[in-house]
Order: structure tokens, then sequence, then C-alpha cells
């Protein structure tokens, strides 16, 4: 399980810093919004690409992770689709499969880690209020996933507990440059052994689309942006007007 929360930490921080910023809070709660999506986006697709020996990748060919958030024409999830190539980690690949709608949500969740069994799993939401839930296991499990939004209902922070031992935190602080999001630092806190540690992530948007939704982004290791990782190019599909 460990494995699966290093992973979603990891996935979390490439769909954060999406979207523009509103003057007023939204009234009615959809799954896009947690992404900062504008439009009525009806397929997105995130290509990650690694940066290596200063080589800046300037398109999707050698992509190591590639994410797929479908949603209905409310915004509503209906699949998020995961592959990942981590080289010496292995090979992960995740399904969740959406029913409901608003915050009445439940999900399937499918997992391959390299040669493990699938593993499959039931969650659902529990709302405490208009910006705080729980996703938790249908089933016995003791992990929980506890979720704070924003007054837009964009992430603010993400709490992976077992039982009552909180394991990983993240939060995320965003920077508006001409009401878009530009940028965004996240702050992982890991508890282990007794031990926290405490590592930033950086993104940069390079790149929006007409919706104002980003397609090029840089990902950097630390907040000096000096340890430049990734490039992410993402594709999006809306629906008709």
């Amino acid at each position: 399980m460990k494995k699966t929360i290093i992973l979603l930490v990891f996935l979390q921080l490439f769909f954060s810093c999406n979207g523009q910023s509103t003057k007023s809070p939204k009234t009615d709660y959809v799954q896009k919004f947690e992404f900062g999506l504008e439009g009525s986006v009806k397929e997105a697709t995130t290509y990650v690409c690694k940066v290596e020996n200063g080589n800046i990748p300037t398109d999707k060919t050698k992509y190591y992770g590639k994410m797929i958030k479908q949603f209905d024409i409310q915004g509503n999830a209906l699949k998020i689709h995961d592959q990942w190539d981590m080289g010496e980690l292995g090979k992960s690949e995740s399904l969740s499969i959406y029913s409901g709608k608003g915050r009445a949500i439940t999900f399937k969740d499918i997992v391959h880690f390299n040669d493990e069994a699938t593993t499959e799993l039931n969650y659902k939401y529990d709302w405490s209020d208009d910006y705080h839930y729980t996703i938790a296991a249908t089933d016995k499990s003791p992990y929980l996933t506890l979720i704070t939004l924003d007054k837009d209902y964009r992430l603010s922070k993400i709490v992976f507990k077992n039982g009552n031992e909180i394991q990983v935190t993240q939060e995320f602080e965003r920077i508006y440059k001409e009401n878009k999001v530009w940028e965004i630092k996240e702050t992982i806190t890991d508890y282990k052994d007794g031990e926290k540690t405490i590592t930033y992530q950086i993104q940069v948007v390079q790149k929006y689309d007409q919706y104002g939704n980003p397609t090029v982004v840089y990902s950097y290791n630390g907040l000096d942006k000096q340890q430049f990782e990734n490039v992410l190019f993402t594709e999006y599909q809306y629906y008709e007007k």
C-alpha cells in the first residue's frame, strides 16, 4: 500500500495547477473543478516526459507517464486511466471507473503494479461539509484519503492516512497571472519511521489553450527550480456546444 500512496502523490502533482481564477465561489460541485478545468472538457490526456542531461522535451514522443481523464458534459468524472513506466521501480497501470453525480460519488479502482496480482477496490466519498470529504474503501481497509478544497473546489490539501496514522500530506499554493494559474507550489510531507521529510514540487505553465487550460507545463523539484524534472503535454477534447 505504501507504494500506492507514493504513486498517488506523484500522480496528483500533475493535476492541480490547471484553470482560471474566479471572482466568486462556484456553487455546484463537479469533479472537473478539482483540477481547475475550464470549458466543457470531454477528455484530457497528459503525457509526462523526463528532462534528461539538460535536454528539454519539445513533444510527447518519449513519455513515461500517460494519464487520461474523461468527464460527462456536466463535468462529473467517468474514468481516469494512468500508465507509468518508472524504470527500476517498475510499471504500473490503474483504472478508476466512477458512478454518481455531484457529491454522490463512488468509484471502482483497478490497479496493476509490475508482476503483482491486480487489485480491485471500491470507494465512496463521504462529505463533512462543502469543502471537505473523505475517500474510503467500502471494505474494511484502514486506508483513508482526506481532501480539502478551496472556495472554487480546487484541491487545497490531501492527507493519506492508515487508520489514525498520517503517512503523507500534500498542500498546494497557487500563483495567478492574467486571471490564470501560472505557478503552483506543492509541499509534500512524508511521515516514515517516526521521521518527517518535507519536499517541494513547482509547476510553471508555459502554454494554454483557448479555454485557459494548460497544454505545456514545466515541473521542478525544489523551491529554487534548479532541478528541472519533467515536461507535461496535455491534449483536450471538448463537447460541442
